[in-house]
């Protein structure tokens, strides 16, 4: 956990239990999230939003705004695959 504060307002960046086991640069996610404070200040209670770690990982989090603003890390996915292909479903007979 990471606790600062940003124009006044006391902020907290937390991995949840799904995430914290996760081996990470935490110092290095908790630069980047403080880098885009603004951006995090001006989204709405409950937006989803992205980050990149210092081994090319995404990071999902979201921001819960209250008393004190709490930024939780959900996820770390290791291996982005995307899959462009549009298939047709069947109909049925």
């Amino acid at each position: 956990m990471y606790r600062f504060k940003y124009d006044e307002k006391e902020m907290i960046i937390r991995f949840t239990s799904f995430s914290k086991n996760k081996h990470v640069n935490k110092d290095y996610l908790y630069r980047k999230i403080v880098s885009i404070s603004d951006n995090i200040m001006d989204a709405n209670h409950g937006t989803s939003f992205i980050v990149e770690d210092d081994i090319g990982r995404l990071v999902v989090c979201t921001v819960q705004h209250g008393e004190i603003s709490v930024i939780s890390i959900h996820h770390i996915i290791d291996q982005a695959q995307i899959y462009t292909e549009r298939r047709e479903a069947k109909k049925p007979s």
